[in-house]
């Protein structure tokens, strides 16, 4: 598939994120569609709706399309109110805990030690417990003299070992994020994970290859896709209570063609990949900066990401992250025939991603991490 048919590698690469299918007509997010019904212009698709349905063509397809339509009117306004509050956004994740931060923190610290390390997940209860079924694994179990249950932290820790611990923490952070049902886009728990562990590792070879915190690189790799979780869950939830009120409409009112057409109508991948691309960035920037790390330039890194800031005037650290990006997106979507190789090599060579990197990057494993 060429590129020119879309805006940006970012649109494509969320539609096959979402599973959108490139030959169906779409829905988008629209930001005048946060008005009144009264004073809100009509969607393309509903126009066409009603002159198709007044000379009787596909009457069926046009009003289940003429529906969808203005249900996601009621889906936008209700969409951005959710995404307007910073306690709904929050609350749309796991609560990682007041503590995880100053953890974080630590990680990047290059003289940190394991001792200072043991109060720090110890405070983390969550990540604590997660450690300890972790080396209760036989891998681990079996480096004991008795093979015994590990139950004490500080000897958990000295079976993994820093360099393991800065991988560890941060993709158990995110597994934890992951929505449990993203029903009908089930495909996205998959590949949001797969996308976010491939971009963290390239991103923390690049810098690692040029003498950057590769700790750094790899939290603002993986930790920028939080936001595309967020909006997924505020999305599927959204349009299940509008489908709900409207179909408790439909009925009392005796609409049987109306609740018919809401009851075979499902939540829409074309608007909810616009959803994505609109808002997820700037909430994955928001809720790292409610962080308020000390060490980590974190929300830098993804507010320069966000604003679009060209390569030659950003940090080295967001430029890292940037190529991870690309290069991950440009890697998957030729795998899946997505894209085509010409288009494919000129992003690469925009991004600045010359042939001694992707040769570099082409060598590593992206689905696997050391310590599992």
């Amino acid at each position: 598939m060429s590129l020119s048919s879309f805006s940006s590698l970012e649109q494509l690469f969320i539609d096959n994120l979402i599973g959108v299918d490139p030959n169906q007509k779409r829905l988008r997010y629209l930001k005048n569609q946060q008005t009144t019904n009264e004073q809100r212009p009509m969607l393309e698709v509903e126009r066409k709706a009603q002159e198709a349905r007044q000379s009787g063509e596909n009457a069926k397809k046009i009003f289940l399309d003429f529906t969808q339509a203005h249900l996601h009117d009621e889906v936008a306004q209700e969409l951005m109110q959710r995404l307007s509050s910073i306690e709904v956004v929050s609350s749309s994740l796991f609560d990682l805990g007041p503590n995880f931060p100053a953890l974080i923190d630590a990680l990047s610290a290059k003289a940190v030690t394991l001792n200072q390390l043991d109060p720090l997940i110890t405070n983390v209860q969550w990540l604590k417990e997660d450690v300890l079924r972790l080396v209760n694994q036989p891998r681990y179990r079996n480096k004991t003299s008795s093979g015994n249950l590990v139950k004490d932290i500080k000897t958990a820790l000295r079976f993994l070992g820093i360099e393991a611990l800065q991988a560890l923490v941060p993709v158990y952070a995110f597994r934890h994020c992951i929505p449990h049902s993203t029903d009908p886009f089930a495909q996205f728990k998959v590949k949001i994970w797969e996308y976010s562990l491939a971009t963290a590792l390239s991103a923390r070879e690049i810098a690692n290859s040029q003498g950057l915190n590769g700790f750094v690189a790899f939290c603002a790799a993986m930790f920028q896709t939080m936001g595309h979780m967020v909006v997924i869950r505020n999305y599927l939830r959204s349009y299940a209570q509008v489908k709900r009120t409207e179909l408790l409409r439909a009925r009392d009112a005796r609409d049987n063609e109306l609740t018919d057409a809401l009851e075979a109508l499902d939540a829409d991948a074309g608007f909810l990949s616009s959803s994505i691309e609109e808002f997820a960035g700037i909430i994955s920037a928001d809720l790292i900066a409610r962080w308020q790390l000390k060490r980590m330039p974190l929300a830098a890194i993804l507010d320069q990401i966000v604003d679009e800031t060209p390569l030659s005037s950003c940090t080295d650290l967001t430029r890292v992250v940037k190529q991870a990006n690309t290069y991950v997106q440009v890697k998957f979507l030729v795998q899946e025939q997505r894209l085509e190789v010409d288009d494919a090599n000129k992003l690469l060579n925009d991004a600045g991603i010359h042939n001694e990197m992707r040769k570099m990057l082409s060598g590593l494993d992206l689905k696997k991490l050391s310590f599992e």
